[in-house]
């Protein structure tokens, strides 16, 4: 059986494969993003410092 016959045969079953397929493959990069999106509010705090720091100077 081909591929496409078994989606046409079980198409709610081929979505639900295809979901956890997805999920397990991207898992990998939704762990980067996690920690990007950390990083990130970290650089925004250091930048605020940096730049409550220059208008003090001033």
């Amino acid at each position: 059986m081909s591929e496409e016959d078994y989606k046409k045969l079980h198409p709610v079953l081929s979505e639900v494969t295809k979901t956890y397929v997805d999920l397990y493959t991207n898992r990998p990069n939704e762990k980067n993003r996690e920690q990007l999106i950390k990083l990130e509010a970290l650089l925004h705090e250091k930048l605020e410092a940096i730049q409550k720091a220059k208008a003090g100077k001033e």
